[in-house]
């Protein structure tokens, strides 16, 4: 009996562990940014985020607007996945701009709008 007890409990970790994809759970603490030149406010905004550290895949959320300026919002992204964020300026709203940050202090991407009234994003694929 107690053979038995061990080998189910063994093929149960076994299971669990499978069933994670990242079982190390190695994630990052990413920051989205998005500013703008001037006043404004954002009509949508979309951003990637890791639910489950522990599974290698990331969900993606949309907010709708009106949306306040400067906009941040902090986030886990898995090792080995794409952090990243889209921002749609409502009208009248300045050239848009966007930074994504590890642990809230360095810059690992940045870009710009080509012009004002165009959307803006910044991606970057997190080390393994």
């Amino acid at each position: 009996m107690h053979k038995a007890l061990t080998v189910t409990a063994a093929l149960a970790a076994v299971a669990a562990v499978s069933a994670c994809s990242n079982p190390t759970g190695k994630a990052w603490a990413i920051t989205y940014e998005v500013t703008a030149e001037g006043t404004g406010t954002l009509s949508n905004i979309s951003y990637a985020e890791t639910v489950n550290r522990y599974q290698n895949s990331t969900t993606k959320h949309e907010l709708a607007g009106p949306l306040g300026l400067p906009w941040k919002l902090d986030v886990v992204i898995g090792a080995g996945e794409q952090a990243e964020v889209t921002a749609k300026p409502s009208a009248g709203t300045g050239v848009l701009s966007c930074r994504i940050l590890l642990d809230g202090t360095k810059e690992l991407a940045k870009a710009t709008a080509p012009a004002a009234g165009q959307p803006v994003t910044c991606t970057k694929k997190t080390d393994s």
